[in-house]
């Protein structure tokens, strides 16, 4: 689809691997995407936020103010936005984030969750999640039943998968899926996808709706649907694009791509923003920026009244 068309009306879209706070991403691509279609649902899977990056520095540019406008925008015109946690952002998943998601939905109208049942709108049915669950699988090959059992633990935040933090030089480093495709493609890939149909037959789903691996992907197996979002980083050169799926009006789902619009580093878009004045955005969006930087900000620092609706007391860090 060109980026200059009339909007697109579809029933719902699922983008994943946004990694905002990573210099890479391609934020002012996905918001032209996301303006250039009609929705009534907005899935968001996992990986929203680069935590990673941002527990060591923040990066925030106009274009991500420009998104989460965005995300309200939609929230005030009834869409249904739901944000799936992800490995990247998994701060969103520790127990006092978790006790917190009531506030968030009620103040800015957005779910959080590990995982959803997505109805479509031929009455099928499809688990989506970010598929960072299914690394443990990767490693270990275990039995359904164990694997099954862990990918609960993982996404109750009680513990993580086996081999996705690992010692190297006595420094702790995080296991990366889209590192080790990189030299495993085939095998890995291959994989992940049989564990993914494997939940998704598990839970009496006719499919499974996830990212995580950046690779993007649309496969029909054994009558169950497998649909990967891809990302939106990492196409840097001219003509490449980026990938979203798409569920039509009669229920069908798609693989669609879209130009990358990356801009030249030193202009003023790519400027660096401090959260207490995160660029032309509404006041509710500037609060949900502020919410995000304590999120991942050093211990102490409190939770903003973005989030407590009161005062900013100090208390312990999510």
């Amino acid at each position: 689809m060109s980026p200059a068309a009339a909007p697109r009306r579809v029933r719902s879209v699922f983008v994943s691997d946004l990694h905002l706070g990573y210099k890479g991403s391609d934020i002012r691509g996905l918001n032209a995407f996301l303006q250039a279609h009609e929705f009534e649902h907005l899935y968001l899977v996992g990986d929203v936020l680069d935590g990673w990056k941002l527990e060591s520095r923040w990066h925030w540019t106009q274009d991500y103010s420009t998104l989460v406008d965005l995300l309200l925008d939609r929230r005030r015109r009834r869409v249904r936005v739901t944000l799936l946690t992800g490995n990247h952002d998994e701060k969103l998943r520790d127990i006092l984030a978790v006790l917190f998601r009531p506030l968030v939905l009620r103040r800015y109208g957005i779910r959080v969750d590990e995982r959803i049942v997505h109805r479509a709108g031929d009455g099928r049915r499809y688990l989506v999640m970010h598929g960072d669950q299914f690394d443990g699988a990767l490693i270990r090959g275990t039995s359904k039943l164990a694997d099954r059992a862990w990918s609960w633990l993982g996404e109750k935040a009680l513990v993580r998968p086996r081999g996705q933090t690992v010692l190297v030089r006595g420094r702790r480093m995080r296991w990366s899926l889209g590192k080790a495709i990189a030299t495993n493609a085939l095998t890995l890939l291959g994989r992940y996808t049989d564990s993914a149909l494997r939940r998704a037959a598990e839970d009496g789903m006719d499919g499974i709706i996830c990212g995580h691996s950046h690779v993007a992907g649309l496969v029909e197996r054994g009558g169950l649907l497998f649909a990967n979002c891809g990302s939106w980083t990492g196409a840097r050169r001219p003509g490449e694009s980026h990938s979203a799926v798409i569920e039509t009006l009669d229920g069908k789902f798609e693989m669609v791509t879209w130009p990358a619009m990356r801009v030249a580093p030193g202009e003023p878009s790519t400027r660096c923003l401090p959260p207490e004045k995160p660029g032309i955005c509404s006041a509710d969006a500037a609060r949900l920026v502020r919410l995000i930087h304590r999120l991942w900000a050093p211990l102490g620092s409190g939770l903003p009244s973005a989030m407590t609706g009161r005062g900013e007391a100090p208390v312990r860090q999510l």
